[in-house]
């Protein structure tokens, strides 16, 4: 069968698979489930639900209370990436066009997820390394805590952080936070305080609650200025998320796609190319806290 350059819509069955290994990246694909949308700017009502039941006497009047819709406004964003590699590729290609995805979907489905992370958590571009202009950092619009040199510590002050009308059902932790909690040991037994955190840090729960570790909590490739964030903890329903189209595979045969001046037939290469959009929104940050170090003193005259 001949090479087909077109777009390649994936399989359902190979978009599934792309998704969760999204989860293995992605701290919020991990805490919060997706949800389809739409291609617009969809409108979350926020209904508050302060009904409370109301004593009444015989014949006494009936009270009401006023409940107020509040509109948020989800966010698109439409991500790709792009892998070029030699075309002699292309051969084996040809045998079946499925084996086009299995060369791509490794490298660029966590790409994908960890994407999702940067956006909401850090408002940044991780290919371009820079700050995405028009999007709110959740790093600063949650309820902020100050961390501490006692870790246990901490995560009580970041419960407390969370507004009282949300429940704690995830944490997102970087892996230095994990990696601490990890290592802290009950006195007497020299047990591990946190016995379901393994040497991998791949946590599954942490005090009964779903928790997640990725270098996308901490933004590990924002390097200009660090973010100093340790953990999110809170109720991770409160950010919906989904994917607005199907992700998209492409293969590029001819021309110089990702601008970087190299022509890929004078290089004797193709490129693939996964693109997909995102839609997402944050109903009330406050019902997330984030747990940050406190930002290294400037040296003096600097």
């Amino acid at each position: 069968m001949a090479l087909q350059t077109d777009k390649v819509l994936l399989p359902k069955e190979v978009a599934t698979v792309i998704t969760k290994k999204a989860k293995d990246t992605s701290t919020i694909a991990a805490l919060s489930p997706s949800e389809p949308q739409l291609f617009l700017d969809k409108d979350y009502m926020v209904f508050s639900g302060n009904a409370e039941a109301e004593v009444i006497a015989e014949g006494e009047q009936k009270s009401s209370y006023e409940e107020t819709l509040s509109p948020v406004v989800g966010k698109r964003f439409k991500v790709q990436t792009t892998t070029r590699v030699t075309d002699e590729l292309r051969f084996a290609d040809d045998d079946a066009r499925l084996e086009i995805i299995s060369k791509i979907q490794a490298d660029q489905a966590a790409a994908l997820g960890r994407v999702l992370d940067y956006v909401v958590y850090h408002a940044f571009d991780p290919k371009k390394k820079t700050t995405l202009a028009g999007f709110t950092k959740l790093s600063d619009t949650a309820a902020q805590v100050t961390a501490t040199t006692d870790r246990v510590a901490d995560i009580d002050a970041l419960a407390e952080a969370v507004n009282d009308e949300y429940d704690i059902n995830g944490i997102a932790m970087s892996k230095t936070m994990t990696n601490e909690l990890r290592r802290i040991r009950i006195k007497d037994t020299m047990q591990r305080l946190y016995p379901e955190i393994p040497l991998n840090l791949k946590v599954g729960s942490l005090d009964g609650i779903p928790a997640s570790t990725s270098g996308t909590v901490n933004g590990r490739l924002i390097t200009d200025t660090p973010t100093n964030v340790l953990a999110f903890l809170g109720d991770f329903s409160l950010i919906k998320w989904g994917m607005v189209r199907d992700i998209w595979s492409e293969i590029i045969e001819y021309g110089d796609p990702d601008g970087s001046g190299k022509d890929l037939k004078g290089y004797n290469q193709i490129a693939y190319r996964t693109e997909a959009i995102y839609s997402y929104a944050i109903l009330d940050p406050k019902g997330i806290a984030v747990l940050k170090t406190a930002p290294a003193a400037k040296a003096a005259g600097k």
